[in-house]
């Protein structure tokens, strides 16, 4: 490994750019078991990892729009018009999928994992001001910043 190839791979391992992580979710349903899929690609080095990971949450969100008026001496009134926003974790699971390994470059890396999401549990909505949404986060956890999938919006239904 030449000097540029050893600073290439302590820019991937720094910034998790060492492989593009992809997830993907077949029809998920509450109470019933579906697979989640994980695809690793290695950019231009070889990528150790200590494990293969899934993170999975549901939220629920609310967006409603609040007004503030101001009053000066002469009586004029300014509006300002801003969204609120909060949310709140409704679910929350950390799931390791494969142990250590190794991706070379050129090759890719797929796993698997069933999960199922307990049936007392809201399905993803979306109404007016509330929004009960779920997300999949997968990674390899490699020395420095993993790579990753990013969260990614998943639809549950009952």
């Amino acid at each position: 490994m030449g000097f540029f190839d050893k600073v290439k791979a302590m820019k991937n391992a720094v910034t998790g750019g060492a492989a593009k992580v992809f997830v993907d979710v077949d029809n998920a349903k509450l109470g019933e078991p579906f697979m989640i899929n994980i695809t690793a690609e290695p950019q231009g080095c070889d990528v150790k990892f200590d494990r293969v990971y899934i993170m999975l949450r549901g939220r629920e969100v609310v967006e409603v729009e609040d007004y503030d008026f101001t009053y000066d001496v002469d009586g004029d009134s300014r509006t300002r018009r801003e969204i609120v926003r909060k949310s709140h974790t409704t679910y929350d699971i950390e799931k390791t999928v494969a142990s250590a390994g190794e991706l070379k470059d050129g090759d890719t890396g797929a796993w698997s994992i069933e999960v199922e999401l307990p049936s007392h549990l809201l399905p993803t909505l979306q109404g007016r001001y509330v929004r009960h949404e779920y997300e999949i986060f997968a990674g390899l956890d490699c020395f420095g910043n993993d790579p990753d999938s990013g969260w990614v919006e998943v639809h549950v239904s009952n």
